[in-house]
């Protein structure tokens, strides 16, 4: 990043701050999107929501939060 030579160090700090304070918020919530079939390639502890299209992603639980286990989809709730 380049700055001007003159700039008011006061105001990019504010700025500075303020972005800091948006970043933080974004941390407290993971807003997932339902989802009508599994993940194609999941990973080991990859998390996702079905959306009640079919059977869920166990085949047998329906709409809810899965966790991938590494081999299988795992209903949590």
């Amino acid at each position: 990043m380049n700055l001007a030579p003159e700039y008011n160090a006061a105001d990019l700090q504010r700025e500075l701050n303020d972005l800091q304070q948006q970043l933080n918020r974004m941390g407290q919530f993971l807003r997932l999107q339902p989802l009508a079939a599994a993940p194609i390639t999941p990973k080991q502890g990859v998390i996702a929501v079905s959306d009640g299209s079919g059977a869920g992603f166990d085949a047998t639980s329906g709409a809810g939060v899965y966790r991938y286990s590494g081999s299988a989809w795992v209903f949590v709730g």
